[in-house]
């Protein structure tokens, strides 16, 4: 039953100005240096440490009002925040702070701050601030604006001039050029041809958006060391790039527990015991599939596999697959059921795969064959469907 009432969804704001984080995330990524962390939501909706520096950054994201004109309360709890944190030693002494606007936005005050660069005209900055403030804490404004923005003013100059003017001298406004994300592009634009700059983009943003909910959701800090980032960057530009030789192949190690799993309720191993084959034959194929899964995470997390990627791929299994049928069903017709089902099976396993035509470890090949039989939306056996479905009648 509905009440014809609008269900509330969350604000476009608020989801915009997470994705801008995001962006700025892999954007000091961009600039960062060897050692370098970036962070999350940690000293700042976005912050950068390494060596002896410290960066602290605030975005905004204002899709509906200005968030730094003179008036914006949102401008002055940055502020308050700041001088609290560099007050009670949460930002070091010679923190930088950044105030990025996603929209091409003007303030005086701001810019006025922000163009400041040394202490004495940071203080006469400061000293004229305050006084020039002084009316607004004065005259409410109207809707709870006012009240807002007193709340904030009144935070921040509870704190001395001179702390406040510490902070003027090492503060820059940053505005979007254009979008945060054609930011991004235009710096990945500089180290890579203009065809394979939106591939970069989106791979390594995925990336950087992976990366931090895996950390949020196991209640780690979300931090990315440039050096695991510079990794990531090298490996998918390889890829885009065409540049990529071979896959690099990882120690997997298959435990007799992990094997003995698959043969409870996997259908790929069904499909096989359909052929009729014995234990130590299914189990070379289950270690297949083991490590060509466990590969499959590794080379996805080295930026080597992508999901546009490892699609085509199956598409060309799957194709290999019907063609091997067709194949067998016409040149093996009068042998049994069983005999052109193994037929199938060691015709597409003996078969030559690539993604991007980078080729593939046989067992790489055989683990996705059994991957894609496990869906299934393949089988060996001439009548694999019908017998599967027999099965799980049976069983109930």
């Amino acid at each position: 039953m509905t009440t014809g009432k609008k269900r509330k969804t969350t604000a476009p704001g608020q989801a915009y100005g997470y994705l801008v984080q995001v962006v700025r995330v892999l954007w000091h990524l961009l600039r960062a240096n060897p050692g370098d962390v970036v962070a999350f939501e940690e000293l700042g909706d976005v912050s950068r440490a390494g060596g002896s520096e410290t960066l602290s950054e605030e975005d905004k994201s204002g899709l509906a009002h200005n968030p730094i004109s003179d008036g914006s309360p949102s401008l002055w709890k940055t502020f308050a925040n700041w001088v609290a944190a560099r007050q009670d030693g949460t930002l070091p002494e010679g923190c930088k702070y950044i105030l990025y606007v996603a929209q091409p936005y003007d303030g005086a005050w701001v810019q006025r701050l922000s163009d400041c660069e040394s202490a004495p005209e940071a203080d006469k900055l400061v000293r004229k601030l305050r006084k020039e403030m002084k009316s607004k804490l004065e005259q409410p404004g109207e809707d709870g604006v006012g009240e807002a923005l007193q709340a904030q003013l009144i935070r921040l100059f509870s704190h001395s001039d001179k702390l406040i003017a510490s902070i003027v001298t090492d503060f820059t406004l940053e505005k979007a050029e254009s979008s945060p994300i054609e930011d991004v592009e235009l710096e990945l634009s500089r180290g890579v041809a203009d065809n394979h700059v939106h591939d970069l983009t989106d791979s390594l943003l995925g990336w950087v958006k992976t990366r931090l909910m895996k950390q949020i959701k196991k209640g780690e800090p979300a931090r990315i060391p440039y050096n695991d980032f510079r990794k990531q960057r090298l490996n998918v530009t390889q890829r885009i790039a065409g540049r990529l030789i071979a896959f690099p192949e990882s120690q997997i190690d298959v435990t007799s527990e992990q094997i003995a799993a698959q043969f409870v309720d996997s259908t790929y191993v069904r499909q096989l015991n359909l052929l009729q084959l014995n234990n130590d034959e299914i189990e070379v194929h289950v270690n297949h599939f083991l490590r060509a899964s466990a590969q499959r995470v590794i080379w996805s997390e080295d930026g080597f596999l992508n999901k546009t990627n490892i699609e085509r791929y199956e598409a060309d299994l799957v194709d290999m697959w019907k063609l091997s049928r067709s194949h067998i069903q016409r040149t093996k017709s009068e042998a049994s059921p069983v005999v052109r089902g193994v037929e199938i099976l060691f015709r597409c396993l003996d078969g030559r795969a690539q993604v991007e035509s980078v080729p593939v470890p046989a067992f790489f090949l055989h683990g996705s064959f059994h991957a894609i039989a496990n869906e299934p939306r393949i089988g060996w056996h001439p009548d694999w469907e019908g017998l599967l479905n027999a099965e799980r009648k049976e069983g109930g």
